[in-house]
């Protein structure tokens, strides 16, 4: 939430700040007078960030508040106000240097008691970032158009996902989105190599007025804790997504009637069951959202990348005679019952989690549930593709009312665009997010929102 710069040497002495300008006498003047100030004596005690911080923003943050507010100043050594830009009581524009080098245009908003509630920076003469409690690739990726965005550490479910709120700056309530990632042990920003899906499409909703909240799978935090024997993936998506809509809905910020899931891959399949279990959900977005069952999708990927040329293509025929074997034991919901609950099988789960996919019909619960659907897919996507899914999704909602479909020639599987036969070496290549997916997410989010006003 404060200083944008990488942590780098001992924290044990710091300069004192020198300013150069003195803050007006404002609620804003003063909370800013005190801020920097206190940066030049951390840790600040916790005490103090109570009395200068207000409480709703200090609730919404990792426990303890203080801990995490004091974690994001690593790395600063000395900040130095050059000039006051422009201010109202409440509001205040200036302009800094931190640790000698880096000038800052620094902005800060104080609630009607005067707390800090709102405090972001960018670089002097570029659009305002928001400022994360550590260092974040929010502020340095390309291609956002922001105003400015809020980026608010959270914990979402029990016990705590790590994830974060991104709220655009300004007065709310605003629309809001859950993301809901892909298989695996995915983090909040859906990482894959240098690539960010989840982050791009966060603050390319904040720069178009929509929040959102993204977190960590609890397959990646809490790895130990997952019954094996038991685990479905109706655990592995539904309660967290569910706990990151309850937490939306009770945010001053967001709009509770214009909260909506946004699914992605394996997550966009259990997208349309976790607006079941939440029959408030104002609309489900669906990105390369897969139909097929988990062992149809494993051999049919395998069998396309046995077709590439080079290392890739020569791993995946050596490698599909065990996937095969796989397929087999995880193809079979007959034996699947059979199996005992100890058995392990690919993917270190037991067959209560392949059992799980098989009674679960993504495709028909998107049918009975009554809100409105969009479905994008990439057509470059060699892993959720047009044939095998979106085909399926569209014969199966035919006749559907509120359902809305948008193709991207370009877009692989990470909606990253690319030419020529998709393979796994696209993600390995920094990317992001095609803008016109977020616009087209947006601009369907603000039609479902006209709809709910209408």
């Amino acid at each position: 939430m404060v200083v944008t710069v990488a942590a780098c040497g001992s924290a044990a002495h710091r300069p004192s700040p020198k300013a150069t300008v003195s803050f007006p006498d404002t609620p804003a003047g003063r909370q800013a007078r005190w801020f920097v100030g206190a940066l030049a004596h951390l840790p600040i005690p916790a005490a103090r960030i109570a009395a200068h911080f207000d409480r709703a923003y200090l609730a919404l943050l990792p426990a303890p508040a203080a801990a995490a507010l004091n974690a994001s100043f690593a790395g600063l050594h000395a900040l130095r106000v050059d000039s006051i830009m422009t201010g109202t009581p409440d509001t205040l524009a200036f302009v800094v240097t931190v640790n000698g080098k880096q000038r800052l245009d620094a902005n800060i908003a104080v609630d009607p008691e005067g707390l800090i509630r709102l405090l972001h920076t960018s670089p002097v003469g570029t659009a305002p970032q928001a400022l994360p409690l550590r260092p974040s690739a929010s502020a340095t990726t390309p291609g956002v158009t922001s105003t400015g965005v809020r980026q608010i550490p959270i914990g979402v479910g029990s016990p705590p996902l790590r994830g974060t709120l991104t709220l655009p700056v300004g007065r709310g309530p605003f629309p809001a989105v859950v993301l809901v990632s892909g298989s695996g042990p995915n983090d909040q920003n859906e990482t894959v190599g240098p690539n960010h899906p989840f982050l791009d499409i966060a603050l390319g909703l904040a720069a178009r007025g929509i929040a959102s909240v993204r977190y960590d799978k609890r397959t990646r935090d809490y790895p130990r804790s997952i019954n094996q024997r038991t685990f479905t993936l109706t655990q592995e998506y539904v309660p967290d997504a569910l706990a990151a809509i309850r937490l939306l809905q009770h945010q001053p910020d967001i709009d509770p009637r214009l909260v909506f899931v946004l699914g992605h891959s394996q997550g966009g399949t259990y997208a349309p069951l976790i607006a079941k279990r939440a029959p408030e959900v104002a609309g489900v977005i669906l990105l390369a959202a897969g139909a097929e069952t988990l062992a149809a999708a494993l051999e049919r990927q395998v069998r396309y990348l046995a077709t590439l040329p080079g290392a890739i293509g020569a791993n995946a025929k050596a490698e599909l005679p065990n996937v095969m074997d796989q397929v087999a034991k995880i193809d079979n919901p007959a034996e699947l019952e059979r199996d005992q609950p100890g058995d392990v099988l690919l993917g270190g789960v037991g067959p209560a989690y392949y059992l799980s996919g098989y009674r679960y019909n993504g495709v028909a619960t998107a049918r009975e549930i009554p809100q409105p659907l969009l479905l994008l897919q990439g057509d470059r996507d060699y892993q959720v593709t047009v044939a095998n899914d979106l085909d399926v999704w569209l014969r199966g909602l035919r006749g559907r009312e509120g359902v809305s479909v948008v193709e991207f020639p370009k877009a692989d599987h990470l909606f990253l665009d690319g030419t020529g036969p998709p393979t796994p070496v696209e993600y390995e290549k920094p990317g992001h997010v095609d803008a016109k997916v977020v616009a087209t997410i947006a601009a369907w989010i603000d039609k479902v929102k006209a709809g709910h006003a209408g």
